[in-house]
């Protein structure tokens, strides 16, 4: 059986009277005479008032807050999948620090509970026939600015669609091949 919502209450109040913090008791409505009796409250005071069906606390709900919150929470899975994908995709400590502000810490915790092993050495780099269908892969997808999260979105895309294909390039060599080709372009070299 669930506590009431009259116990609950009672139990933050009685908590945040005993650390002093009369605040939040005057916040959820609270009077100072009201305090000091739920402070001298025994324990089974506290029992009965927790089986009372009488209830003393109205229950509304915010619609536009809930509904704020909600899609909040949508925007924030979907960040956290982004980022999760990346590191999937071995996204380097630089592209997660770059497109998600996570330094090197964050980025070796969220590598160990994805049971996620960058191997050491060398990257290995695409050939000439790989470069080229890298690059139409992203001319196909386009972004004007490498340094967005939609270009980071297709350079993904594209590191998936060559898994698909048997190659095993990191997100960090395909960004690096793409990084390389645009600034070939903005050169003139290409």
């Amino acid at each position: 059986m669930l506590p009431s919502i009259n116990y609950m209450t009672l139990i933050f109040a009685l908590q945040a009277v005993r650390e002093g913090n009369l605040k939040y008791c005057n916040t959820i409505g609270l009077t100072l005479d009201e305090m000091r009796e739920i402070n001298k409250l025994s324990l089974d005071e506290l029992f009965f008032i927790s089986k009372t069906s009488l209830m003393f606390i109205d229950v509304s709900v915010n619609h536009e807050r809930l509904k704020n919150i909600l899609i909040r929470s949508r925007q924030e899975l979907q960040y956290q999948q982004q980022i999760n994908r990346a590191v999937r995709l071995g996204a380097s400590h630089k592209i997660l620090y770059t497109y998600f502000g996570l330094n090197t810490v964050d980025v070796a915790a969220r590598r160990r509970l994805l049971g996620i092993t960058i191997p050491n050495g060398r990257k290995v780099i695409p050939d000439e026939n790989t470069d080229a269908r890298i690059w139409l892969l992203w001319k196909k997808k386009h972004q004007k600015n490498t340094e967005s999260l939609q270009a980071l979105d297709a350079m993904m895309q594209i590191t998936e669609e060559l898994y698909n294909e048997g190659y095993t390039f990191s997100l960090t060599v395909i960004r690096s091949r793409i990084k390389l080709f645009e600034n070939n372009i903005l050169k003139g070299g290409g």
